[in-house]
């Protein structure tokens, strides 16, 4: 979706803020949507269904995009109908998409238990065909995405090819399907949902009174004991016992009665929302990258020599500078002592929110610049630095706080862990939109021109960035504050029992070092 800005401003004519608001709304959509489509593949429709759902859903999308590029026989404007497809298709590719995201890897990991499990017994089972085949069509479907569809001029083509392509990669998989019997698992149920069952069972008990012991026989405990905490103390009524039925009555209906550790699991999820606030904000800037600052490279010099180059290799500068950074904290945490890598998530977000900060000072410059001097004679490459900056914070920043929640959140959150990250960043991508609407508005204080007009030059992009960078100065600060309030790490139960094992057979019994 990096040509999606400029096709919206060129052929929709639609005003620069108004282009970028609908791709991260988009964008964010399709980042939001991965959390409620593994609710429902793991608690009603299973993996398999969920990818072939993505992949009707995906086509019928992207055909709805080609159409919607065809303009009416003596019409220029783009008319209602046009439009209703074009909305209707970002749904349907969001919806795929993220349905994609949450069932493909997940079915895969089926069929590669199941072919495991027949070369054991049977020694001639291979991977299916509609596996291999999707894997290679997907590959060279990106492939022409990335390197032959910019210099394409016609938009019906550009958007025609990846709709041909969907379109077989849904053949292909239905004829896989056919051809190799693959294991269906059925839906294996979903912790979001123990969630819901903890605040409905304690909205039920309303009205009872807690007893001042917290930890009397009065609560449900699990096989695994564990004790009440006082944060969000309306909750440890879902685990209270009532005196007016039996114990195993009560434990049949489990929408009245959840156990202490189901509701502890609980209330460290609650104690994780000003970290998700921190991320929420991390996706202000994130809605940067292929909409504002694409827009200033089509309003830059996009020659080298006598070469004209692409906008869309900023892409490879902010996917490398993600990759590269993202291995170097790898291997700067591997080759760490253990007991110091529990920091490295802490400080690596950090590091990020400061990248962020100058990210958004720097593009602030450049565009201060460009406006100076608008007769393009500015290289579009002034904007790398920017873009390394974007790709540093969004790789680090990714990386760390998937760890620093997987790390915090209950054991059985720890599939859902991506999906919150992404999630949460979603949701600061399409507040973006929200947030120009209020910047827009307030500049226009006093009389005076919004910030947010219908060109670029007209506009004031850097007094937007400015504003961007003061919003990540104070993300900075609140993580320092919020990182300290923090639920403590996860106890690593079978780290700990061996070492106490381990102790106990160890002569100085000081260390476990079995010396």
């Amino acid at each position: 979706m990096w040509v999606m800005q400029t096709y919206l401003t060129t052929v929709w004519g639609l005003s620069v803020s108004h282009a970028a608001g609908i791709i991260n709304v988009w964008n964010g959509l399709t980042f939001f949507l991965p959390i409620p489509f593994a609710f429902f593949a793991d608690s009603f429709f299973g993996n398999f269904y969920m990818l072939m759902f993505s992949c009707f859903v995906d086509a019928i999308g992207l055909g709805f995009l080609t159409l919607s590029t065809r303009q009416s026989l003596g019409s220029e404007s783009i008319g209602g109908t046009q439009k209703a497809l074009f909305y209707i298709a970002l749904a349907l590719i969001a919806a795929g998409l993220a349905s994609r995201s949450v069932s493909q890897v997940q079915f895969f990991k089926e069929q590669e238990e199941e072919t495991t499990h027949s070369n054991k017994e049977e020694g001639n089972c291979d991977c299916g065909l509609g596996q291999k085949l999707t894997c290679c069509v997907m590959a060279i479907v990106i492939i022409i995405c990335s390197l032959v569809l910019p210099f394409i001029p016609s938009w019906s083509v550009r958007f025609g090819i990846p709709a041909i392509c969907s379109l077989l990669l849904l053949l292909i998989f239905l004829i896989g399907q056919f051809c190799h019997s693959s294991q269906r698992k059925g839906p294996q149920g979903s912790p979001l949902t123990t969630i819901l069952r903890v605040f409905v069972a304690a909205i039920s008990k309303k009205s009872e009174k807690l007893p001042e012991d917290q930890n009397t026989e009065s609560f449900y405990q699990s096989d695994d004991h564990v004790e009440l905490t006082h944060w969000f103390r309306f909750l440890n009524k879902a685990a209270r016992i009532l005196p007016t039925a039996s114990i195993e009555e009560q434990k049949k209906n489990k929408w009245h009665l959840c156990s202490v550790k189901e509701v502890e699991d609980t209330k460290v999820c609650l104690r994780m929302t000003p970290l998700c606030i921190t991320l929420v904000l991390c996706g202000l800037v994130f809605s940067l990258g292929n909409t504002y600052f694409l827009e200033q490279a089509n309003h830059l010099n996009q020659t080298l020599g006598r070469l004209k180059v692409n906008s869309l290799i900023f892409f490879f500068f902010s996917f490398g500078a993600d990759i590269i950074t993202s291995n170097i904290y790898r291997i700067a945490k591997t080759c760490t002592l253990e007991r110091y890598r529990k920091y490295f998530p802490i400080f690596g977000i950090a590091y990020a929110l400061i990248n962020s900060v100058l990210c958004c000072i720097i593009a602030a410059k450049v565009e201060s610049r460009r406006l100076v001097n608008k007769e393009k004679s500015m290289s579009m490459f002034w904007l790398v630095p920017q873009y390394i900056l974007l790709g540093v914070f969004t790789g680090i920043s990714s990386i760390c706080y998937e760890e620093l929640f997987k790390t915090r959140y209950p054991s059985s959150m720890s599939k859902y862990v991506q999906y919150f990250t992404l999630g949460l960043t979603g949701i600061g991508t399409a507040a973006s939109y929200l947030l120009v609407y209020i910047v827009g508005k307030v500049s226009e204080r006093g009389k005076n021109p919004s910030w947010f007009m219908q060109s670029l030059n007209e506009s004031h992009l850097d007094k937007y960035y400015w504003t961007l960078a003061v919003i990540s100065s104070l993300n900075l600060f609140l993580y320092i504050i919020v990182v300290r309030i923090l639920p403590h790490p996860k106890p690593k139960r079978a780290n700990t029992i061996q070492k106490v094992k381990n102790m106990v057979q160890c002569k100085c019994r000081c260390c476990g070092c079995c010396c």
